[in-house]
Protein backbone atom coordinates (compact mmCIF):
# COMPACT_ATOMS: atom_id res chain seq x y z
CA UNK A 1 0.00 0.00 0.00
CA UNK A 2 2.82 2.42 0.84
CA UNK A 3 4.34 1.83 -2.60
CA UNK A 4 0.99 2.48 -4.33
CA UNK A 5 0.50 5.70 -2.36
CA UNK A 6 4.00 6.99 -3.11
CA UNK A 7 3.73 6.01 -6.79
CA UNK A 8 0.43 7.88 -7.12
CA UNK A 9 1.92 10.97 -5.45
CA UNK A 10 4.93 10.83 -7.77
CA UNK A 11 2.67 10.31 -10.82
CA UNK A 12 0.57 13.32 -9.85
CA UNK A 13 3.68 15.49 -9.69
CA UNK A 14 4.54 14.40 -13.24
CA UNK A 15 0.91 14.85 -14.30
CA UNK A 16 0.98 18.40 -12.94
CA UNK A 17 4.18 19.18 -14.90
CA UNK A 18 3.21 17.60 -18.22
CA UNK A 19 -0.58 17.87 -18.54
CA UNK A 20 -1.89 21.29 -19.67
CA UNK A 21 -5.15 20.77 -17.77
CA UNK A 22 -3.39 19.77 -14.55
CA UNK A 23 -0.94 22.68 -14.87
CA UNK A 24 -3.88 25.07 -14.83
CA UNK A 25 -5.57 23.57 -11.77
CA UNK A 26 -5.72 25.59 -8.59
CA UNK A 27 -6.63 24.56 -5.07
CA UNK A 28 -10.01 26.31 -5.29
CA UNK A 29 -11.02 24.29 -8.37
CA UNK A 30 -9.74 21.08 -6.80
CA UNK A 31 -11.86 21.80 -3.71
CA UNK A 32 -14.91 21.70 -5.99
CA UNK A 33 -13.68 18.43 -7.53
CA UNK A 34 -13.23 16.92 -4.05
CA UNK A 35 -16.82 17.80 -3.13
CA UNK A 36 -18.10 16.34 -6.41
CA UNK A 37 -16.19 13.09 -5.91
CA UNK A 38 -17.33 12.88 -2.29
CA UNK A 39 -20.95 13.14 -3.43
CA UNK A 40 -20.35 10.41 -6.03
CA UNK A 41 -18.76 8.23 -3.34
CA UNK A 42 -21.74 8.82 -1.03
CA UNK A 43 -24.15 7.85 -3.81
CA UNK A 44 -22.22 4.62 -4.39
CA UNK A 45 -22.41 3.86 -0.66
CA UNK A 46 -26.15 4.52 -0.60
CA UNK A 47 -26.59 2.09 -3.53
CA UNK A 48 -24.23 -0.42 -1.89
CA UNK A 49 -22.30 -0.39 -5.19
CA UNK A 50 -18.97 -1.70 -3.91
CA UNK A 51 -17.22 -1.56 -7.28
CA UNK A 52 -18.18 2.08 -7.73
CA UNK A 53 -17.27 2.87 -4.10
CA UNK A 54 -13.72 1.73 -4.80
CA UNK A 55 -13.52 3.77 -8.00
CA UNK A 56 -14.95 6.92 -6.42
CA UNK A 57 -12.72 6.57 -3.36
CA UNK A 58 -9.74 6.37 -5.71
CA UNK A 59 -10.91 9.51 -7.52
CA UNK A 60 -11.32 11.29 -4.20
CA UNK A 61 -7.84 10.29 -3.05
CA UNK A 62 -6.39 11.44 -6.37
CA UNK A 63 -8.04 14.86 -6.08
CA UNK A 64 -6.87 15.25 -2.48
CA UNK A 65 -3.31 14.31 -3.41
CA UNK A 66 -3.40 16.73 -6.33
CA UNK A 67 -4.24 19.50 -3.84
CA UNK A 68 -1.17 18.52 -1.83
CA UNK A 69 1.01 18.67 -4.96
CA UNK A 70 -0.28 22.15 -5.80
CA UNK A 71 0.16 23.28 -2.18
CA UNK A 72 3.74 21.96 -2.12
CA UNK A 73 4.54 23.81 -5.37
CA UNK A 74 3.22 27.03 -3.88
CA UNK A 75 5.04 26.51 -0.58
CA UNK A 76 1.78 26.45 1.39
CA UNK A 77 2.10 23.07 3.10
CA UNK A 78 3.30 19.55 2.41
CA UNK A 79 1.55 16.22 2.17
CA UNK A 80 3.82 14.95 4.94
CA UNK A 81 2.71 17.85 7.14
CA UNK A 82 -0.97 17.11 6.50
CA UNK A 83 -0.47 13.40 7.19
CA UNK A 84 1.53 14.10 10.35
CA UNK A 85 -1.16 16.52 11.57
CA UNK A 86 -4.03 14.09 11.06
CA UNK A 87 -2.07 11.23 12.65
CA UNK A 88 -1.38 13.33 15.75
CA UNK A 89 -5.02 14.44 15.85
CA UNK A 90 -6.21 10.82 15.73
CA UNK A 91 -3.88 9.87 18.57
CA UNK A 92 -4.83 12.93 20.63
CA UNK A 93 -8.58 12.55 20.16
CA UNK A 94 -8.76 8.81 20.84
CA UNK A 95 -6.97 8.26 24.15
CA UNK A 96 -9.01 5.06 24.61
CA UNK A 97 -7.13 3.66 21.58
CA UNK A 98 -3.68 5.22 21.97
CA UNK A 99 -3.68 5.92 25.71
CA UNK A 100 -5.01 4.53 28.94
CA UNK A 101 -8.61 5.78 28.90
CA UNK A 102 -11.46 3.30 28.70
CA UNK A 103 -14.79 3.73 26.97
CA UNK A 104 -17.60 1.26 26.50
CA UNK A 105 -19.84 2.54 23.70
CA UNK A 106 -19.94 4.27 20.36
CA UNK A 107 -21.83 7.16 21.95
CA UNK A 108 -19.14 7.58 24.58
CA UNK A 109 -16.45 7.60 21.87
CA UNK A 110 -18.28 10.34 19.96
CA UNK A 111 -18.85 12.36 23.15
CA UNK A 112 -15.19 12.07 24.20
CA UNK A 113 -13.91 12.98 20.70
CA UNK A 114 -16.08 16.11 20.73
CA UNK A 115 -14.94 17.06 24.25
CA UNK A 116 -11.29 16.80 23.25
CA UNK A 117 -11.93 18.73 20.04
CA UNK A 118 -13.64 21.50 22.03
CA UNK A 119 -10.72 21.64 24.47
CA UNK A 120 -8.33 22.13 21.55
CA UNK A 121 -10.17 25.15 20.11
CA UNK A 122 -8.67 27.82 22.43
CA UNK A 123 -5.19 26.53 21.55
CA UNK A 124 -5.70 26.79 17.79
CA UNK A 125 -4.06 29.70 16.05
CA UNK A 126 -5.65 31.17 12.95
Amino acid sequence: MEKSFLELHKALKLYRKKCPWAKGQEIEKQAEEIISEAVEFKEAVEKNDVENMQEELGDLIMDILLVSVIAEEKGLFTLKGALDDVYEKLKRRTPWVFGDETISSKEEAIKRWREIKEQEKPNKQK
